[in-house]
């Protein structure tokens, strides 16, 4: 189905430029926490973004309720409903690799940049659109 490549292709191209996006804001900020209390301010500011994070994926929990297909809706009209699913979905997923992105700009830990970009990568591939998904929401 040519519909579901172009959507696959935007998928992929969505996390690569949010990927870049966040990375590069972060990087280009390139200021460090010196103080001695490093840790516990380390520890305050990833339970805050925890927070923050359960709350905005409450809040797309309860979009994604809305956001439903209707057989009775032409084939067309039904692809740009999930082809804006997929792009809800992928803005707020791409935002759980956040949290390790902040920590590599407070700890300066190259393992949290290597968690950044393996996590995005995962949330790609599990997320890649296909006909079956389609089909399957489809049908929800």
């Amino acid at each position: 189905m040519l519909a579901i490549r172009r959507i696959r292709r935007m998928h992929i191209l969505q996390y690569l430029v949010l990927g870049g996006l966040m990375l590069t804001l972060v990087l280009l900020t390139d200021h460090r926490l010196q103080t001695t209390n490093t840790r516990q301010n380390t520890a305050l500011v990833v339970v805050l973004l925890l927070v923050l994070l359960v709350l905005v994926m409450g809040g797309i929990y309860l979009v994604f309720r809305r956001m439903r297909p209707n057989l009775r809706r032409p084939e067309a009209e039904n692809l740009r409903i999930y082809q804006s699913v997929v792009l809800l979905r992928n803005s707020f997923l791409a935002l759980v690799s956040l949290p390790p992105l902040l920590l590599y700009h407070l700890t300066s830990e190259w393992v949290n940049l290597l968690f950044f970009g393996v996590l995005l990568v995962a949330l790609c591939v599990l997320t890649l659109p296909t006909e079956r998904k389609f089909r399957r929401w489809l049908l929800t």
